[in-house]
């Protein structure tokens, strides 16, 4: 007769570790909690080395015209073709790697190569960050220099810290989306019209000046209300009604709307020209 196999415990058939239950089973050893600390900082770190990652090969990718290389027309078309994504998304990327490119450049020329890299990319470089920061790379770079500029001299000689380099990048975007896109104007090179005082003409084009960067503000208001009720990704066509509708609420006009819709979605004063 056989001898009896031992008796083992029955597994567990309560709920799945929690975070209160994680706590009371106590603290990790050193080398593990070293371990564990490890992993964490690689996880919190692979988004933003991703996206880094992505935004240099799609600049790599762009410089070489690799469509060309493999017998496609166009970037949209190759992107469709070898990498799933739509025409939109695709350009969308050329956008995000450009931009990224500008603020690597300056972040690396104004705090060191070691930091090119160690901003934050998604969270600053939302989708509509994007799209409010197209075509305005010059005014971008400046306003990082001059976050950049106060970092060092607040470092003292030391090396930046990378969360003060990567706070400065963040407050640099967030404050360029607040400003109108309006074209600079040099004052200095303003000449009045015969028979006006050049200085008192250059006050009267500075105060123009505010002015159209008030009204181009409003516009972008209008823009993202509209967006709200239509998002960027509905056609003109089909947002036509909703947008009918919330003109009439506001004593606007469905061809206003859309129009302060375009100009949200681009940063393109030209889409409220005339308005």
């Amino acid at each position: 007769m056989s001898e009896p196999l031992p008796h083992e415990p029955d597994p567990p058939t309560g709920p799945a570790e929690t975070a209160e239950t994680a706590e009371k089973a106590g603290p990790a050893e050193a080398a593990e909690a070293r371990r564990l600390t490890d992993e964490l900082r690689a996880a919190v770190a692979e988004p933003r080395t991703a996206a880094l990652v992505l935004t240099r090969r799609v600049r790599a990718a762009r410089h070489g015209r690799v469509w060309t290389a493999l017998g496609f027309p166009s970037w949209d078309a190759y992107a469709l073709a070898e990498l799933g994504l739509s025409r939109p998304t695709a350009y969308r990327l050329l956008d995000l790697a450009a931009v990224a490119g500008a603020i690597e450049e300056t972040v690396g020329r104004e705090a060191g190569p070691q930091l090119a890299h160690g901003w934050d990319a998604w969270p600053v470089l939302s989708v509509q960050a994007v799209v409010d920061l197209r075509g305005r790379l010059a005014e971008l770079t400046d306003l990082i220099t001059e976050r950049l500029a106060r970092v060092r001299a607040e470092a003292d000689g030391a090396a930046p810290q990378p969360a003060l380099v990567g706070a400065a990048v963040a407050d640099a975007v967030a404050e360029l989306r607040e400003r109108p896109d309006v074209p600079p104007v040099d004052l200095q090179g303003v000449r009045g019209p015969d028979g006006h005082d050049v200085e008192a003409w250059r006050h009267v084009v500075a105060r123009g000046l505010d002015a159209q960067q008030q009204v181009l503000g409003g516009f972008r208001e209008l823009g993202l209300l509209a967006l709200r009720v239509a998002p960027g990704y509905v056609a003109d066509r089909d947002a036509e009604a909703v947008l009918h509708l919330l003109g009439k609420e506001l004593g606007s006009t469905c061809e206003e709307l859309l129009a302060c819709r375009r100009y949200a979605l681009t940063g393109d004063a030209r889409a409220v020209e005339g308005r």
